[in-house]
């Protein structure tokens, strides 16, 4: 039970400095302020410790033949460890449901990122979406360039 207090501790307290990381990328992202590297290496950096911490919870899970924390606690006798690794779970969960809605915060802001910059090129480019997406789009246009597409 050492150990499984011992990871779930070490899981919850990366997951509890993720979203205050999260938070920090979210505010340079709304802000368009080019400092995005160093919040991303600090992100990159936990989500390392957490991928480790990840590697050695699916080892100890395997070898007392469980399927997840939870299980395992359920199946430990009544007791202060048994409390203690209780308490640790549900935060770590919390923390990964905060951060699972922070990832989904980010996605829109890179979304929204990625149409404005097509935008700006749409317009430095002098195409109209007409010519290409828009209901008057024609096969066999006479212009020699096309609006501006992220997979190509």
């Amino acid at each position: 039970m050492d150990e499984t207090i011992k990871l779930l501790r070490e899981q919850a307290v990366l997951c509890a400095h993720l979203p205050e990381l999260f938070d920090e990328l979210i505010k340079i992202m709304q802000s368009n302020s080019p400092d995005v590297q160093e919040s991303v290496s600090k992100i990159e950096a936990v989500m390392r410790d957490l991928n480790k911490n990840e590697k050695k919870s699916r080892e100890f899970l395997e070898r007392v033949n469980a399927a997840s924390f939870s299980e395992y606690i359920d199946a430990q006798e009544k007791n202060i460890q048994r409390e203690v690794a209780e308490k640790l779970l549900v935060k770590a969960t919390d923390s990964q449901q905060r951060i699972k809605n922070q990832v989904a915060e980010l996605k829109l802001l890179l979304e929204r990122g990625k149409q404005y910059v097509e935008f700006n090129l749409n317009l430095l480019a002098h195409i109209s979406a007409g010519d290409t997406y828009g209901a008057g789009a024609q096969t066999d246009s006479q212009r020699s360039r096309r609006m501006f597409e992220a997979n190509v």
